[in-house]
Order: structure tokens, then sequence, then C-alpha cells
């Protein structure tokens, strides 16, 4: 599949052309992206994957949702409560784990994404909602995530929790084009 340039319409490939695309549930940028669903009974991918003979370098991965103001945190969003499976990060291709990012200890509360990705901050305006906002730089841990399409590699959240009672909920991944 070729990337198509939101501004001309033109699909592309290019050298270091960035790319900046949320992740969603066909890993390509045709499925759902606002990952608030009741996935309790049964794990949902949210996931980027170049086309075959592709190659990404991921740079970061920004994260945000939006909840009611009060975010707390010991909880998910605004809650009350941590999630019971939490959010795992993974590389992976069609046969085995590649790398499990989250290192097989799940985000589970607001403040978990502050161990991965040291900047978190809850955006509050004085009344209304509130949007956590985290911003996860690989590339700050000394390379990039590199996925490669011919060997169907992709960059996989994996959801396994009710979401329903946030407003939003995105993971955007930023990187480039080899």
């Amino acid at each position: 599949m070729t990337r198509v340039d939101k501004i001309t319409g033109v699909g592309y490939y290019g050298s270091n052309t960035i790319f900046s695309d949320f992740a969603d549930t066909d890993g390509d940028g045709t499925g759902t992206k606002n990952a608030i669903g009741n996935y309790a009974g049964g794990q949902e991918i949210f996931y980027i994957q170049p086309p075959t003979g592709v190659v990404y370098r991921v740079h970061r991965m920004l994260v945000s949702y939006e909840d009611a103001a009060g975010m707390q945190a010991q909880e998910y969003g605004n809650t009350g409560d941590a999630l019971t499976n939490g959010v795992q990060i993974r590389i992976q291709n069609d046969t085995e784990t590649l790398s499990d990012i989250t290192d097989g200890v799940p985000i589970k509360t607001n403040a978990h994404w502050g161990r991965m990705c040291y900047d978190v901050d809850v955006k509050s305006w004085g009344s209304g909602n509130e949007l956590l906002c985290a911003r996860w730089t690989f590339a700050k841990s000394g390379a990039a995530i590199v996925l490669d399409g011919s060997r169907n590699e992709r960059l996989e959240i994996l959801l396994n929790d009710s979401f329903t009672g946030l407003i939003s909920h995105y993971f955007l991944l930023q990187g480039n084009i080899v």
C-alpha cells in the first residue's frame, strides 16, 4: 500500500519521508483509531505496520486520552480504578514477539506512563475535561524502532480492558520511512 500525502493526495514512498500515523485496528490507517471500546471480553490490538518493501523507523509515540476532570495517579483516566490487565506494547511479526517494550509490566494507571516515558502531563484548563499526554521517545533510548514490512513487523498496542469511560484514547506514532 502506498501512503498518500494528506495535502496533495499523491501516493509516495521516499527515503526519509516523515510519517505521523495513529495506530489503528487494521495497522494501515483504515481501521478504528480511537481506542474507547470494551475490550475486557477479548484482546484488541491497535498497531502500525509498513507495507511490504517498506521500512519504518519509529522515533516516538504520543499517547493521549481525554476524560472528565479529576484524573488521579492511581487510576486510568478518571475512572476511579486502575486497569485490570493494562496496556502492553510490543514489536510483533506473524510468528513471534520480537520485543516486549513494556517488559511484561503493563501500564495500568495514569502514573504508569511515567515509568516508561518520562514526559507525561495532565492538561487541565480550569473547567471541562482533562487530557493526559505522554511522549515516549524510543530514539532517546539509543535507537528508533525499526519495522520491516517485508517481514510483517509491526508495533502493537494490546488492550484487554474496558475503555468505554474515556472520551478519547489515541496512540500517534511518528518517524520516517527509510
